[in-house]
Protein backbone atom coordinates (compact mmCIF):
# COMPACT_ATOMS: atom_id res chain seq x y z
CA UNK A 1 0.00 0.00 0.00
CA UNK A 2 2.41 2.33 0.60
CA UNK A 3 4.64 1.78 -2.49
CA UNK A 4 1.05 2.23 -4.23
CA UNK A 5 0.62 5.66 -3.10
CA UNK A 6 4.37 6.85 -3.19
CA UNK A 7 3.77 6.03 -6.96
CA UNK A 8 0.60 7.54 -7.17
CA UNK A 9 2.54 10.80 -5.76
CA UNK A 10 5.78 10.95 -8.11
CA UNK A 11 3.24 10.42 -10.62
CA UNK A 12 1.30 13.47 -10.23
CA UNK A 13 4.45 15.42 -9.60
CA UNK A 14 6.00 14.42 -12.73
CA UNK A 15 2.88 15.53 -14.60
CA UNK A 16 2.60 18.88 -12.74
CA UNK A 17 6.52 19.76 -12.93
CA UNK A 18 6.38 20.95 -16.42
CA UNK A 19 3.71 23.05 -16.11
CA UNK A 20 5.31 24.55 -12.68
CA UNK A 21 8.21 25.30 -14.51
CA UNK A 22 6.26 28.07 -16.26
CA UNK A 23 4.16 29.29 -12.96
CA UNK A 24 5.04 31.94 -11.13
CA UNK A 25 4.19 32.90 -7.53
CA UNK A 26 3.45 36.15 -5.89
CA UNK A 27 1.67 36.56 -2.02
CA UNK A 28 -1.25 38.79 -1.38
CA UNK A 29 -0.46 41.66 -0.06
CA UNK A 30 -3.98 43.23 0.42
CA UNK A 31 -7.92 42.50 0.62
CA UNK A 32 -9.13 43.67 -2.28
CA UNK A 33 -9.78 40.31 -3.82
CA UNK A 34 -11.49 38.33 -0.44
CA UNK A 35 -13.17 35.96 0.15
CA UNK A 36 -11.39 34.26 -3.38
CA UNK A 37 -8.21 34.32 -1.94
CA UNK A 38 -7.18 36.52 1.57
CA UNK A 39 -3.69 38.46 2.46
CA UNK A 40 -0.95 35.88 2.98
CA UNK A 41 -2.12 33.60 0.46
CA UNK A 42 -0.02 32.54 -2.25
CA UNK A 43 -1.15 32.53 -6.02
CA UNK A 44 0.24 31.44 -8.78
CA UNK A 45 0.29 33.38 -11.84
CA UNK A 46 0.83 31.58 -15.39
CA UNK A 47 1.61 33.61 -18.56
CA UNK A 48 -1.22 34.30 -21.06
CA UNK A 49 -1.92 36.16 -24.05
CA UNK A 50 -4.01 39.35 -23.83
CA UNK A 51 -5.80 38.37 -26.58
CA UNK A 52 -6.96 35.01 -24.66
CA UNK A 53 -8.40 36.68 -21.55
CA UNK A 54 -11.89 36.83 -20.59
CA UNK A 55 -14.25 38.34 -18.44
CA UNK A 56 -14.01 36.79 -15.16
CA UNK A 57 -10.75 35.87 -15.30
CA UNK A 58 -8.11 36.99 -12.65
CA UNK A 59 -5.11 38.31 -13.64
CA UNK A 60 -1.86 39.94 -12.89
CA UNK A 61 -0.50 43.42 -14.15
CA UNK A 62 0.91 46.56 -13.76
CA UNK A 63 -1.55 49.41 -12.96
CA UNK A 64 -1.35 52.57 -14.94
CA UNK A 65 -2.17 54.53 -12.71
CA UNK A 66 0.74 53.73 -9.98
CA UNK A 67 3.48 56.30 -10.24
CA UNK A 68 7.32 56.28 -10.09
CA UNK A 69 8.81 53.01 -8.50
CA UNK A 70 5.80 51.82 -7.91
CA UNK A 71 4.68 51.90 -11.64
CA UNK A 72 7.27 48.83 -12.37
CA UNK A 73 7.55 47.37 -9.49
CA UNK A 74 3.40 46.78 -7.62
CA UNK A 75 1.57 43.92 -9.50
CA UNK A 76 -2.45 43.76 -8.98
CA UNK A 77 -4.64 40.81 -9.07
CA UNK A 78 -7.91 41.85 -9.86
CA UNK A 79 -10.79 39.97 -12.00
CA UNK A 80 -11.36 41.13 -15.37
CA UNK A 81 -15.07 42.56 -15.35
CA UNK A 82 -15.23 44.14 -18.60
CA UNK A 83 -13.30 44.20 -22.48
CA UNK A 84 -12.68 47.13 -24.41
CA UNK A 85 -11.62 47.11 -28.13
CA UNK A 86 -11.20 50.20 -29.91
CA UNK A 87 -8.78 52.31 -32.50
CA UNK A 88 -5.90 52.30 -29.64
CA UNK A 89 -5.72 48.61 -28.86
CA UNK A 90 -7.32 46.55 -26.17
CA UNK A 91 -7.99 46.85 -23.19
CA UNK A 92 -9.71 45.71 -19.81
CA UNK A 93 -11.72 46.86 -17.26
CA UNK A 94 -10.91 45.33 -13.54
CA UNK A 95 -12.21 45.01 -10.06
CA UNK A 96 -11.25 43.65 -6.95
CA UNK A 97 -13.98 40.86 -5.96
CA UNK A 98 -14.10 43.26 -2.80
CA UNK A 99 -13.82 46.43 -4.12
CA UNK A 100 -16.95 48.51 -4.86
CA UNK A 101 -16.34 50.69 -7.50
CA UNK A 102 -13.97 49.16 -10.83
CA UNK A 103 -10.12 50.08 -11.20
CA UNK A 104 -9.66 53.57 -12.05
CA UNK A 105 -8.18 53.10 -15.54
CA UNK A 106 -8.78 50.17 -17.88
CA UNK A 107 -5.49 48.15 -17.75
CA UNK A 108 -3.83 47.59 -21.60
CA UNK A 109 -3.22 44.50 -22.69
CA UNK A 110 0.38 45.02 -22.68
CA UNK A 111 0.27 45.60 -18.78
CA UNK A 112 -1.32 42.18 -18.29
CA UNK A 113 1.45 39.74 -16.80
CA UNK A 114 -0.44 36.42 -16.41
CA UNK A 115 -3.43 34.83 -15.05
CA UNK A 116 -4.11 33.09 -11.56
CA UNK A 117 -4.03 29.72 -12.02
CA UNK A 118 -4.39 28.42 -8.17
CA UNK A 119 -4.46 29.54 -4.59
CA UNK A 120 -1.84 28.17 -1.85
CA UNK A 121 -3.49 29.27 1.23
CA UNK A 122 -1.45 30.35 3.77
CA UNK A 123 1.53 29.87 2.21
CA UNK A 124 2.63 33.43 1.91
CA UNK A 125 2.95 33.62 5.13
CA UNK A 126 6.29 31.49 4.89
CA UNK A 127 8.20 34.42 2.80
CA UNK A 128 9.50 37.82 3.13
CA UNK A 129 6.49 39.12 1.82
CA UNK A 130 4.34 38.57 4.64
CA UNK A 131 1.94 40.98 5.28
CA UNK A 132 1.88 40.56 9.04
CA UNK A 133 5.07 40.93 11.15
CA UNK A 134 3.96 38.82 13.79
CA UNK A 135 2.38 36.13 11.99
CA UNK A 136 6.12 36.67 9.86
CA UNK A 137 8.04 36.53 13.49
CA UNK A 138 5.55 33.07 14.28
CA UNK A 139 6.97 31.40 11.09
CA UNK A 140 10.30 31.99 11.34
CA UNK A 141 10.22 30.71 15.39
CA UNK A 142 8.74 27.50 13.99
CA UNK A 143 9.61 27.06 10.30
CA UNK A 144 13.39 28.22 10.59
CA UNK A 145 15.40 28.87 13.91
CA UNK A 146 13.74 25.82 15.59
CA UNK A 147 14.32 23.22 12.92
CA UNK A 148 17.79 24.78 12.37
CA UNK A 149 18.21 24.59 15.89
CA UNK A 150 17.15 20.77 15.74
CA UNK A 151 19.16 20.13 12.92
CA UNK A 152 22.35 21.52 14.26
CA UNK A 153 21.82 19.48 17.58
CA UNK A 154 21.22 16.54 15.72
CA UNK A 155 24.22 17.16 13.46
CA UNK A 156 26.78 17.46 16.64
CA UNK A 157 24.62 14.15 18.50
CA UNK A 158 25.49 12.70 15.17
CA UNK A 159 29.13 13.04 14.65
CA UNK A 160 29.63 11.49 18.38
CA UNK A 161 27.40 8.42 18.25
CA UNK A 162 27.71 7.80 14.74
CA UNK A 163 27.82 3.96 15.60
CA UNK A 164 25.44 4.07 17.47
CA UNK A 165 23.12 5.82 15.27
CA UNK A 166 24.08 3.52 12.51
CA UNK A 167 23.09 0.43 14.47
CA UNK A 168 19.88 2.07 15.28
CA UNK A 169 19.22 2.53 11.83
CA UNK A 170 19.89 -0.91 10.51
CA UNK A 171 17.64 -2.21 14.17
CA UNK A 172 15.12 -0.17 12.89
CA UNK A 173 15.34 -1.70 9.03
CA UNK A 174 15.20 -5.01 10.46
CA UNK A 175 12.67 -4.58 12.66
CA UNK A 176 10.49 -3.04 9.53
CA UNK A 177 11.32 -5.85 7.20
CA UNK A 178 10.07 -8.51 9.56
CA UNK A 179 6.57 -7.32 9.55
CA UNK A 180 3.87 -6.76 6.82
CA UNK A 181 0.59 -5.20 6.45
CA UNK A 182 -3.09 -7.24 5.78
CA UNK A 183 -6.09 -4.96 3.98
CA UNK A 184 -9.40 -5.36 5.88
CA UNK A 185 -11.84 -4.98 3.03
CA UNK A 186 -14.88 -4.44 5.87
CA UNK A 187 -12.77 -1.74 7.59
CA UNK A 188 -11.65 0.45 4.46
CA UNK A 189 -15.39 0.40 3.51
CA UNK A 190 -16.66 1.06 6.93
CA UNK A 191 -13.76 3.93 7.10
CA UNK A 192 -14.91 5.45 3.78
CA UNK A 193 -18.78 5.13 4.48
CA UNK A 194 -18.32 7.60 7.67
CA UNK A 195 -15.77 9.94 5.94
CA UNK A 196 -18.39 10.70 3.41
CA UNK A 197 -21.21 10.91 5.50
CA UNK A 198 -19.38 13.39 7.64
CA UNK A 199 -18.07 15.20 4.91
CA UNK A 200 -21.48 15.21 2.99
CA UNK A 201 -22.85 16.62 6.47
CA UNK A 202 -19.81 19.37 6.96
CA UNK A 203 -20.59 21.01 3.44
CA UNK A 204 -24.06 20.66 2.71
CA UNK A 205 -25.18 24.42 3.87
CA UNK A 206 -28.77 25.27 5.40
CA UNK A 207 -30.47 27.69 3.25
CA UNK A 208 -34.00 29.35 3.71
CA UNK A 209 -35.83 30.89 0.63
CA UNK A 210 -38.45 33.78 0.93
CA UNK A 211 -39.78 35.92 -2.22
CA UNK A 212 -36.23 35.33 -3.57
CA UNK A 213 -34.09 36.27 -0.93
CA UNK A 214 -31.97 33.03 -0.01
CA UNK A 215 -30.40 33.51 3.80
CA UNK A 216 -28.13 31.43 5.19
CA UNK A 217 -28.92 29.64 8.62
CA UNK A 218 -26.06 27.65 9.42
CA UNK A 219 -22.96 28.59 11.49
CA UNK A 220 -20.45 28.30 8.38
CA UNK A 221 -20.25 30.61 5.56
CA UNK A 222 -22.03 29.66 2.52
CA UNK A 223 -20.34 29.49 -1.30
CA UNK A 224 -23.33 30.01 -3.80
CA UNK A 225 -21.70 29.69 -7.31
CA UNK A 226 -23.32 31.04 -10.29
CA UNK A 227 -22.69 31.43 -14.11
CA UNK A 228 -21.98 35.36 -13.65
CA UNK A 229 -19.22 37.41 -13.15
CA UNK A 230 -17.18 36.80 -10.18
CA UNK A 231 -19.37 33.93 -10.69
CA UNK A 232 -20.23 33.15 -6.98
CA UNK A 233 -21.74 35.02 -3.80
CA UNK A 234 -19.97 34.39 0.05
CA UNK A 235 -22.29 34.84 2.66
CA UNK A 236 -21.64 35.01 5.87
CA UNK A 237 -24.05 33.15 8.78
CA UNK A 238 -26.90 35.27 9.24
CA UNK A 239 -26.41 37.10 5.46
CA UNK A 240 -29.50 36.93 2.86
CA UNK A 241 -29.05 37.54 -0.94
CA UNK A 242 -31.13 38.01 -3.73
CA UNK A 243 -29.08 35.99 -6.41
CA UNK A 244 -29.61 33.00 -8.48
CA UNK A 245 -27.03 30.27 -7.89
CA UNK A 246 -26.48 26.50 -9.42
CA UNK A 247 -24.52 25.42 -6.63
CA UNK A 248 -24.50 25.97 -2.93
CA UNK A 249 -22.21 24.48 -1.03
CA UNK A 250 -19.90 25.45 2.63
CA UNK A 251 -16.96 27.51 2.12
CA UNK A 252 -14.73 24.75 4.27
CA UNK A 253 -12.36 25.27 1.70
CA UNK A 254 -10.99 27.90 -0.17
CA UNK A 255 -13.34 30.04 -2.52
CA UNK A 256 -11.01 30.01 -5.42
CA UNK A 257 -10.74 25.95 -5.18
CA UNK A 258 -14.28 25.41 -4.77
CA UNK A 259 -15.20 27.62 -7.77
CA UNK A 260 -13.03 25.79 -9.70
CA UNK A 261 -13.68 22.40 -8.66
CA UNK A 262 -17.63 23.52 -9.22
CA UNK A 263 -17.08 21.95 -13.14
CA UNK A 264 -16.74 18.45 -11.79
CA UNK A 265 -19.87 16.55 -12.73
CA UNK A 266 -22.48 16.13 -10.23
CA UNK A 267 -20.62 18.29 -8.10
CA UNK A 268 -20.59 18.88 -4.97
CA UNK A 269 -21.48 15.03 -4.41
CA UNK A 270 -18.34 14.10 -6.26
CA UNK A 271 -15.93 16.37 -4.73
CA UNK A 272 -17.40 14.88 -1.31
CA UNK A 273 -16.49 11.50 -2.74
CA UNK A 274 -13.48 12.58 -4.03
CA UNK A 275 -12.36 13.60 -0.40
CA UNK A 276 -13.56 10.83 0.84
CA UNK A 277 -11.09 8.67 -0.92
CA UNK A 278 -8.27 10.64 -0.22
CA UNK A 279 -9.44 10.41 3.97
CA UNK A 280 -9.49 7.24 3.52
CA UNK A 281 -6.25 6.49 1.89
CA UNK A 282 -4.94 9.36 4.66
CA UNK A 283 -6.36 6.69 7.73
CA UNK A 284 -5.16 3.52 6.62
CA UNK A 285 -3.98 2.60 9.74
CA UNK A 286 -7.41 2.09 10.82
CA UNK A 287 -8.00 -0.64 7.81
CA UNK A 288 -4.34 -2.01 7.22
CA UNK A 289 -2.90 -4.45 10.48
CA UNK A 290 0.92 -5.73 10.35
CA UNK A 291 1.77 -8.95 11.24
CA UNK A 292 5.02 -10.71 11.05
CA UNK A 293 6.58 -11.38 7.81
CA UNK A 294 7.36 -15.36 8.07
CA UNK A 295 8.74 -16.92 4.94
CA UNK A 296 8.28 -20.07 3.78
CA UNK A 297 11.60 -21.97 3.11
CA UNK A 298 12.12 -25.78 1.80
CA UNK A 299 15.28 -27.49 3.27
CA UNK A 300 14.85 -30.97 1.48
CA UNK A 301 11.23 -32.38 2.32
CA UNK A 302 10.81 -29.60 5.16
CA UNK A 303 9.66 -26.79 5.35
CA UNK A 304 9.77 -23.97 7.65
Amino acid sequence: MRRLISFAVILVLLLAFSRLRTLTPLVVLSGSMEPYFNPGDMVLIEPVNASGVQIGDVVAFHPTWAKGKEAGNTLYTHRVVGVIRNSTGLYFVTKGDNNKEDDPQPVPAQSVVGKVTIVLPYLGYMTRHNPDRRALFVVYVFFILLPGVYLLVSLVRDFFERPIVSRRKERFRLISSRFTRSVSLKKALGVFAVSFISLAVLMAPQLSSDDGWVSNNGKLPVLLISGGVPGYVYLHPGDSCACNYTHAVNAVLPVQWLVLLSGMPLFPWSLVLLLAMLLTLTLYPLWTSKFPNVEVKRHGTRFI
